[in-house]
């Protein structure tokens, strides 16, 4: 009879599943407008607050949140407006009650007249205005402050309550509301809670084996229970994960879902007494629902693992859609207002009420959500045995494989506690991460579909055409320019990459040329007025070529290769680049800067083309170099100018010096500079010449793309000997030989 039993369930199960409707979001954005137009239109939202409207209003409140409709969001006001923003209205503290049932307005402190706030907060946070929250702040503070912790004796009371702590919380920023849902859902455990099944007895009247079902079994009213999973659903939503209780209540919310789902009916409902259907047999819809929702919402946020839950949740929209749902819109086979399930009790396809409409519109908002917002995780792991700061990629179109979404749409992520992380969409289809990862550690992210916050700049670069169509860009670690057409016109001989030294992350190379050029016009007023000593005055206070507090430029580069240009060898010579012809800037930051530069054909026919970039955290851009028209093999060298050569080191594969500055008396630091050549050189020299440069040499070379790396550090920032800078050197070698490596995965597997 068992084994008949258990089979006929499985195949009830199993067609259940097959035959169920495949929603879509738009299918369910109509569902909810349906129930919620029915309900509005056929009820008054001139009632009082007390729980059962009040539950009501906070289905309606996530539907205005989903869909913007406000005219459902005015229901929400004008009943808020009919009870002047309060529960019960008593004003002398000394006459509030809560430690039993009662609907006067003496109840101030019983949970019943307090679910009212939830809505007011969430009104309040739309369109700010003291009057909406005063009433709460009044009564909640009263509560927060005060030494009992007896006040949720029902369950009922974790959904009328617990939610309005974190919204107060959120509102107050204070920290008490949150101790004080702690300390009273503790209270609460300690009278309802099932341990064993992590499922609440609705009240101390009806704690196993005290009450028990006709047959003997445990009486868990599915409303009951229902109240407390959505609830804690509300409370991890506006709980900051910081909070020194937050694994407390997610291993509750956790446990109570897992008792939840071994008791779901085949056909996708719960019954009224969950543990016993034959005590109430029949359909229930406001238990249901809340179990739905508050399922939904731990899926959807990555609490439950989707592919567990997603049986549960096809079942139960199955039910709420298909047998509570009514043609015209109405909620059916709600249990009555009570508290237990009632043997005999009639509930029918006409038994409606508020707080059931509150439940499904919850249920089906979530379900919209979980149609329409999948979730992944990205998982970073450092193999090497040293910490790691850097920016990563992963390709964006596994992000959007994985989210089911196109490559244009936005998405969000956060990291394990919570909080949103800046990202970069790069040109070339890469997703940039700025992460730190401890020695063989690994760092978890999770991405969805969303709009994400404004980003902090780390990386940015202009051209700046009043002075010579300066191309300049930096990061947080250093600066750098090289020159364009405007001055090539000039016949200035400048070749090669400038270094503009800093020591702050902030970006300053906008406002360096801003106060440059504010005070070349006032140089040129005063020269043309003679006043010499004003003039030098002027100059030193703008010019960037003087450390006003954030560095400066002072690393000659004039007809050299400056910091890592490239230059083709010809008859054991340097061919000097001369300034770019063209620019496409494809990456502006935040976290990555790059270039791709054309250069007019040299005398021999030649064109060379780079593409440059420049990460946040790093002291090494990233020079992709090729050239069209060479007809023959010819060397390929980069490299570093010299201004005296006693600080060059020449390695196997890298080019390094520590440049005294342009005036050494004056600036009293040394730049350190570099050229790293990961794909090989054949030699690494000194070549004298009208400028000496430290080169790394290749040999035989065609125009094909070579990659390489050229950067800077400054003795009053980060990097303050040479000795530091061969360190920041290896380590960035060490970093190329061990990339991080990523994997996305579902979050929910």
């Amino acid at each position: 009879m068992i084994m008949r039993r258990l089979l006929m369930a499985i195949c009830i199960f199993s067609a259940a599943t097959l035959q169920a409707k495949q929603w879509t979001t738009e299918e369910v954005k109509d569902a909810i407008k349906k129930v919620n137009t029915y309900w509005q239109t056929n009820n008054p939202a001139e009632v009082r607050s007390f729980w059962d409207n009040a539950a009501y209003h906070t289905g309606n409140m996530e539907v205005y949140k989903l869909l913007q409709d406000k005219q459902m969001l005015n229901y929400s006001i004008r009943w808020a407006e009919h009870n002047k923003w309060k529960g019960a209205t008593e004003t002398d503290p000394a006459k509030w009650k809560y430690k039993q049932y009662g609907e006067g307005q003496d109840y101030v402190l019983f949970g019943d007249w307090q679910i009212c706030f939830q809505t007011y907060i969430d009104l309040y946070n739309l369109k700010p205005n003291k009057k909406k929250v005063a009433r709460a702040k009044e009564v909640m503070g009263y509560e927060a402050d005060s030494k009992a912790n007896d006040y949720w004796w029902w369950a009922d009371a974790l959904y009328m309550v617990m939610p309005v702590m974190t919204k107060m919380y959120k509102l107050t920023g204070d920290e008490k509301y949150l101790d004080k849902l702690y300390a009273n859902i503790c209270y609460s455990d300690s009278i309802m809670l099932d341990k064993d099944t992590g499922l609440y007895f609705r009240d101390g009247k009806y704690v196993y084996p005290k009450h028990k079902t006709a047959s003997g079994q445990k009486d868990f009213w599915a409303r009951g229970d229902g109240w407390v999973l959505a609830g804690l659903a509300k409370v991890l939503q506006d709980m900051p994960k910081t909070y020194k209780h937050h694994a407390f209540f997610v291993q509750k919310f956790m446990n109570l879902a897992q008792g939840v789902k071994k008791l779901q009916q085949p056909e996708g409902h719960w019954t009224r007494s969950m543990m016993d259907p034959y005590q109430a047999p029949g359909y229930e819809t406001s238990g249901t629902a809340f179990f739905c929702y508050g399922i939904l919402w731990g899926v959807n946020n990555g609490y439950l693992p989707k592919k567990e839950y997603d049986p549960v949740i096809a079942k139960a929209w199955d039910y709420l859609s298909t047998v509570a749902l009514q043609a015209n819109g109405k909620i059916g086979y709600v249990q009555p207002i009570g508290e237990r399930a009632i043997p005999g009790q009639k509930v029918d396809a006409n038994s409606e009420a508020n707080f059931g409409v509150g439940a499904f519109l919850l249920a089906a908002c979530e379900y919209y959500r979980y149609l329409q917002a999948p979730k992944v995780t990205l998982t970073f792991n450092n193999k090497s045995n040293q910490q790691r700061q850097e920016v990563v990629e992963v390709s964006w179109q596994d992000i959007c494989k994985q989210l089911g979404i196109s490559s244009d749409d936005d998405i969000v992520i956060e990291n394990r506690l919570g909080l949103e992380v800046d990202y970069q969409k790069t040109y070339d289809d890469k997703l940039l991460l700025y992460t730190s990862l401890h020695p063989n550690g690994k760092a978890v992210y999770t991405v969805c579909k969303g709009k994400p916050s404004e980003a902090k700049a780390y990386t940015m670069g202009k051209v700046y055409p009043y002075r010579k169509d300066d191309l300049a860009w930096e990061n947080d670690l250093g600066a750098y320019r090289i020159y364009g057409p405007a001055l090539q016109k000039t016949g200035e001989r400048s070749f090669g990459i400038d270094v503009w030294v800093k020591n702050t992350p902030e970006l300053v190379v906008e406002n360096r040329y801003l106060m440059d050029r504010y005070g070349n016009t006032l140089e040129d007023s005063l020269r043309k007025a003679g006043q010499k000593v004003a003039l030098r005055d002027i100059d030193n206070r703008t010019s960037f070529h003087y450390d006003h507090g954030n560095g400066m430029d002072a690393y000659g580069v004039g007809p050299s290769l400056g910091c890592g240009a490239p230059a083709l060898v010809k008859n054991d010579k340097l061919v000097l680049p001369y300034c770019y012809q063209t620019y496409q800037i494809l990456d502006n930051g935040p976290l990555r800067f790059t270039v791709k530069l054309d250069f007019a054909p040299n005398a021999d026919g030649i064109t060379e083309h780079r593409l440059m970039s420049l990460d946040r955290g790093t002291h090494f851009n990233r020079m992709t170099v090729w050239y069209d028209g060479i007809k023959q093999p010819m060397g390929f060298a980069s490299g570093v100018v010299l201004h005296g050569d006693k600080s060059l080191i020449l390695g196997k594969n890298y080019v390094q010096y520590a440049d005294p500055t342009d005036h050494p008396d004056l600036n009293q630091s040394q730049v350190y500079v570099a050229t790293l050549f990961p794909e090989g050189v054949d030699e690494t020299c000194m070549q004298e010449g009208e400028l000496n440069h430290g080169l790394g040499i290749v040999r035989n070379y065609k125009g094909e793309p070579y990659t390489y790396y050229f950067g800077s550090a400054w003795s009053r920032y980060d990097v303050g000997s040479q000795a530091q800078w061969q360190v920041v050197i290896d380590d960035f070698f060490n970093r190329l030989q061990q990339p991080i490596v990523y994997q996305i995965s579902n979050i929910h597997e």
